[in-house]
């Protein structure tokens, strides 16, 4: 292990405990933090598997892939695996724990003046994909879970509503950062906010910036990458950003316009590494992992 990925896993603990999932998990391009001019950059490595972790040497070291995704049951309060997670389930509360740990930090560092903003990822941060989990078998399809996108079929992620009401009434601006393509972006909102189709979540809707742009970003085709994501992928494969490189480089496009974003909440470690945020929150996800 290199001094980078040691860097970057002394960053991920102090976000707090990894996902069952994840014990020693980085990012396919090794992240190396240059604090230069406020600047982030980024040394690629050797194509390379996506989760870093140790060779099992026997299968007593490993959890029984039936018996973990039973435990993932438990976890989310639906032994049974109907979809729908208990609110008193430990998913739900140690969930509603990580959102009130943010409104107390928004409430302690709220100014009267200045552009103050919070960002926050969509899925497993403010919409639980748990019935796409359990209908897919947690194998991902995007033809599937376009249905259940564009079916707007997601509830808001337990304690998280609150959260961003709260955040709002004390004059924070309200971002939104996925990486759903930009076709999604419609039935995202409506999911989001409340537009009578499939399920209304009830957050308030995202900010409009000071530059015009909607508040809800979501990840554009190549071609239609702005200037700040066409200069920080451009060394990407094919040019295409990774997750870390479009999304800090989204958040630093904000601060560009003049925001202090105060917390960034996301459910990978790729929604938050990268700087642009005072402070992370890392939402609970056992489900899988994003580099």
């Amino acid at each position: 292990m290199n001094a980078a990925d040691r860097k970057a896993i002394v960053l991920m603990k102090s976000w707090g405990k990894p996902s069952r999932r994840l014990t020693i998990a980085l990012s396919a391009a090794t992240v190396v933090m240059l604090a230069a001019g406020g600047t982030i950059a980024y040394a690629a490595t050797a194509p390379q598997p996506a989760i870093k972790t140790f060779t099992p040497k026997s299968a007593n070291q490993i959890t029984n892939l039936d018996v973990l995704r039973q435990q993932i049951r438990n976890y989310y309060g639906d032994p049974l695996g109907t979809g729908t997670f208990a609110p008193d389930s430990s998913y739900a509360k140690e969930a509603t724990s990580v959102a009130l740990a943010g409104e107390r930090w928004l409430a302690a560092h709220h100014r009267v003046h200045g552009k103050q903003a919070i960002i926050l990822d969509v899925d497993d941060t403010t919409l639980a994909t748990w019935n796409y989990e359990v209908a897919s078998n947690w194998a991902f399809n995007p033809t599937t879970n376009g249905q259940f996108v564009t079916g707007q079929l997601f509830p808001a992620v337990p304690g998280m509503v609150d959260l961003v009401a709260k955040a709002a009434k004390e004059g924070y601006a309200i971002f939104f950062l996925t990486g759903r393509p930009a076709a999604q972006e419609g039935a995202t909102l409506g999911n989001l906010t409340m537009d009578g189709i499939g399920v209304d979540a009830g957050y308030v809707g995202p900010t409009t910036l000071s530059d015009g742009e909607d508040g809800l970003f979501t990840k554009p085709a190549i071609v239609d990458y702005p200037a700040y994501l066409k200069a920080t992928c451009a060394s990407d494969p094919n040019g295409s950003c990774t997750t870390i490189h479009y999304k800090s480089a989204t958040r630093a496009h904000i601060e560009s316009l003049g925001y202090d974003i105060v917390a960034n909440f996301g459910d990978q470690f790729s929604d938050l590494i990268g700087g642009s945020a005072d402070r992370t929150f890392k939402m609970p996800n056992p489900n899988y992992f994003l580099p």
